[in-house]
């Protein structure tokens, strides 16, 4: 074996581990794209796209992403990764377009229906967002998430009480999921239940007790013959729980490590 093909495949593993001299890396691009065989190819571009993502280079990983889809696409795994890094770029078509292919991929993957139907929502698509979940439940008709994002359809269009019965479902469904209870909460103060809804924002923070909005809701939900004292003492407790939540996002990014590289131009 020649000493150039010996290089190439260890620049290949480089390439495929992440463990890559930045100077190098677009040698390392090419070099993978000689040597190895289209599945391996596939890998490699996912592996240096889920750099790319860590790295703040969704778009650049969306270019990877690209290739590794064209040479494996009935791989669900690239397709979700791919949906990701294009919802942090900001591309809610492609990302619309790679949930569905997922969907098809997987028919009986709730998450991916429930993806799908967030990003039409986003999209103001809010039709075809009821759709993809009134489809979905129709397969899948035990899935809390389909029936947590089916209600939160229906609220944002109005339809308050429809939204309450699909998201008291959700809550039998699985009765620990504190997202469930907020809406639920939400929905029951939209109505004027304040006594219902601070009951279900009790049983939210049992599950999530640092989480500001809560708190904020529960402050709403004191109504008009609450004192003032009751009502600042949450809104501050709501502060409190949002001060943590950013001093552990902060905590957390400064754990991830070294600053990514800085490239002057994406790969080719």
């Amino acid at each position: 074996m020649s000493g150039a093909i010996v290089e190439n495949q260890d620049m290949g593993v480089q390439a495929r581990s992440g463990r890559f001299a930045t100077s190098r890396f677009p040698q390392a691009l090419a070099a993978a794209a000689r040597v190895l065989s289209p599945q391996s190819r596939s890998r490699v571009w996912d592996g240096l796209a889920r750099v790319l993502v860590r790295w703040s280079r969704p778009v650049w990983a969306l270019a990877l992403y690209n290739k590794a889809t064209r040479l494996d696409p009935a791989n669900p795994r690239l397709w979700r990764r791919q949906a990701a890094a294009a919802m942090r770029a900001g591309r809610l078509d492609q990302t619309a377009l790679c949930y569905r292919t997922l969907v098809k991929l997987e028919p009986y993957n709730s998450r991916a229906h429930t993806r799908l139907a967030s990003v039409y929502d986003l999209m103001g698509a809010p039709r075809a967002a009821l759709d993809v979940c009134r489809r979905a439940l129709r397969r899948l008709p035990d899935a809390p998430c389909l029936h947590r994002q089916l209600g939160h359809l229906l609220f944002n269009t109005g339809a308050v009480h429809t939204a309450l019965r699909v998201l008291e479902r959700a809550a039998e469904l699985s009765p620990n999921h504190c997202d469930t209870r907020y809406f639920i909460a939400l929905v029951l103060w939209k109505t004027g239940r304040l006594t219902e809804a601070r009951a279900a924002l009790r049983r939210a923070l049992a599950l999530r007790p640092d989480d500001p909005k809560l708190y904020y809701l529960l402050g709403l939900c004191c109504g008009p013959g609450a004192s003032l004292e009751e009502s600042a003492s949450l809104l501050l407790e709501g502060l409190a729980a949002e001060r943590l939540a950013a001093d552990r996002a902060a905590l957390d990014g400064l754990s991830r490590g070294l600053d990514p590289p800085r490239w002057t131009a994406p790969p080719g």
